[in-house]
């Protein structure tokens, strides 16, 4: 007799039971017969594992194992199950790249780094790493097929150079391409460079409308950065 735990029907628990059958496995030996309902060696129903991974994914381990009157080892195994089946069942996040951008943000008050990977084409994350620098970059290609990194066209980036030397390594084939957030950063900066330099000789020359000027393009500039990618 074999139980399994199901999900809740208001206050009632719920729970299968049934006669499960031995069967004789080349491979394994005597074993219980599988269900269709439940993962081999669990005891709760699929449906049970994936109520309470979606229960992790808003609330955490602690809250979600005392909602279903699980143990918090329990309720993280099931996490982790689930987890499981759905990567199998994934195709690679790898497979079909052929725009990808690379960047470092920090956290923690910026004294802890991460670099990201994602995917132009689907706009969506395929990889990310504590720390930056060419080291943790050259972890992302040391994941990737021949095949994944010759499919790679483009690789979009800000201008430190362990990503070109990354890219010049792995997929040389690619085009490497700075990205436009940097390039409006810069050209923001380069601006604002020129404007405090007119706006100090006009200040010297007791030039006051051209302090007005120069003090306007500076708020133009905070105002809408956008719109230097039309110019």
């Amino acid at each position: 007799m074999r139980r399994w735990r199901h999900q809740d029907f208001g206050c009632w628990r719920v729970e299968l039971v049934a006669m499960m059958p031995c069967v004789d496995c080349p491979g394994c030996g005597v074993v219980v017969a599988s269900v269709p309902w439940a993962e081999p060696g669990s005891r709760f129903t699929r449906d049970f594992e994936a109520e309470c991974a979606w229960l992790m994914t808003v609330a955490d381990q602690k809250t979600v194992s005392g909602f279903l009157h699980v143990a918090w080892r329990t309720a993280g195994d099931i996490a982790h199950r689930v987890a499981d089946r759905l990567r199998a069942d994934m195709p690679s996040p790898f497979d079909g790249l052929t725009a990808i951008g690379v960047d470092e943000t920090s956290y923690r008050k910026g004294h802890t780094y991460i670099t990201v990977v994602v995917d132009h084409e689907r706009r969506r994350v395929i990889w990310a790493h504590d720390g930056y620098g060419r080291d943790v970059f050259d972890l992302f290609f040391r994941q990737l097929t021949d095949e994944q990194k010759a499919s790679i066209k483009v690789v979009t980036g800000d201008g430190a150079r362990w990503i070109d030397s990354c890219v010049r390594e792995h997929c040389s084939n690619a085009e490497r391409v700075l990205d436009g957030f940097h390039i409006v950063s810069w050209m923001s900066d380069a601006l604002d460079k020129v404007r405090e330099r007119l706006w100090n000789q006009a200040r010297h020359e007791h030039d006051e409308e051209t302090v007005k000027r120069m003090r306007g393009v500076k708020y133009a500039v905070l105002k809408n950065p956008g719109d230097l990618t039309d110019r």
